[in-house]
């Protein structure tokens, strides 16, 4: 019974019953977007709206979200049904495209970082220090072995970071990080007057598992952009038939207070041309904010490269071929003074970071024919 239920579910016949309950609604970003698109008083008369989203759905067989969450509606963005076409919906994105490429049953060599940690070791893949990971209420060195507080606290002394970031195993979006910042007193403590202790280990190690890192010291030139936090790019590499590439890229840069890059804590993100290195004009946040220079530093991204491009891209791709068993992954890389490191890579990235910035990305995707996905659901199972 319960592989007649996921066959099911897995069917085209069970995602379109899944599409139409999609909960784009249930989204923070959609519900913000509805919110722009509810009070924009320079939409696109009715009728072309409405025949914009007909023919979107008809494409894709996809309801639009994105043609909202991409304000395509306004007035000032006349674009052609071709580049509406481009944008790739979240639902087919998500849940035919991905799944189509690659197995899932891999994935908490992925979601996991205390895993994902230990894979980068094994094949050399320069990753930022580890002073420790917190397993099952127990401290263990990055090599598994078993450690105690006073050693991990040595290290830390020895290596002397500005910040600590202790990590949830399995989190996404920067959700659930604490981040110590080193006191006078050279103790670490969040702005939440939370100490850096064996007690607090303790305490959060209860019910889940957690990594321990040194902030990054990142390149000089990104960190003029945004000093507050380490600004990654996050490029999808693409590994078909043994060959890797990158597909499209974004620097993503923190703001005002925070000291993550994340899109979805507030960070604003721009187009990396992949080529070159060059930055977009604009930066952009979730909410279609933009930007000609970083509302903090007001470094101006007109005519900014990427320092180091050359070396960012070969690190992605290198990389994306040590993981064979993942068509696309979406990697998180630091510039750091001596060379591109690897954050974490994720196996679901998200594509609305992507094409907010960059315009629809079918083509650069090669999506030709989108109901080839809906019809070959079945048959994969």
């Amino acid at each position: 019974m319960f592989r007649f239920i996921n066959n099911v579910k897995n069917s085209e016949f069970g995602k379109r019953i899944k599409e139409k309950l999609y909960p784009g609604y249930l989204v923070p970003e959609f519900k913000k977007a509805m919110e722009r698109y509810r009070v924009c008083d320079t939409i696109k008369k009715k009728p072309q709206i409405k025949k914009e989203i007909r023919l979107y759905k008809k494409f894709w067989g996809c309801y639009p979200y994105d043609y909202f969450l991409c304000d395509l509606y306004r007035a000032d963005n006349q674009i052609t049904q071709e580049e509406i076409i481009n944008y790739i919906p979240a639902f087919f994105w998500y849940e035919l495209y991905l799944p189509h490429h690659t197995s899932y049953n891999y994935s908490q060599i992925i979601d996991n970082k205390i895993l994902t940690e230990q894979i980068f070791r094994s094949l050399k893949i320069p990753q930022a220090d580890t002073f420790c990971l917190v397993i099952n209420n127990k401290l263990y060195s990055s090599e598994m072995v078993k450690s105690t507080f006073d050693q991990i606290l040595h290290d830390i002394k020895q290596n002397n970071p500005d910040k600590i970031f202790v990590k949830p195993a399995e989190s996404c979006a920067g959700r659930g990080i604490y981040i110590f910042n080193k006191t006078d007193s050279g103790l670490y403590a969040t702005r939440e007057k939370i100490i850096f202790n064996d007690n607090f280990l303790s305490m959060i190690s209860r019910d889940k598992n957690y990594i321990v890192q040194p902030g990054v010291l990142q390149n000089q030139d990104i960190s003029k952009i945004f000093p507050g936090s380490v600004n990654t790019c996050r490029i999808i590499t693409e590994n078909k038939e043994g060959v890797s590439r990158v597909v499209c890229a974004v620097l993503r840069i923190g703001r005002g207070q925070s000291d993550i890059d994340n899109a979805s804590a507030g960070g604003i993100f721009l187009k990396i041309d992949i080529n070159s290195g060059k930055v977009g004009e604009q930066a952009m946040s979730y909410e279609l904010e933009k930007y000609s220079e970083h509302p903090d530093t007001h470094f101006v991204f007109h005519n900014s490269k990427i320092p180091r491009w050359n070396e960012i891209r070969k690190f992605a791709v290198e990389s994306a071929d040590k993981f064979p068993l993942f068509a696309h992954l979406g990697w998180d890389i630091a510039l750091t003074m001596n060379g591109p490191i690897a954050i974490e890579t994720n196996l679901s990235p998200g594509i609305e970071v992507h094409q907010i910035p960059s315009g629809g990305l079918r083509q650069e995707f090669s999506i030709t024919d989108p109901n080839y996905y809906w019809k070959t659901l079945g048959k994969r199972l």
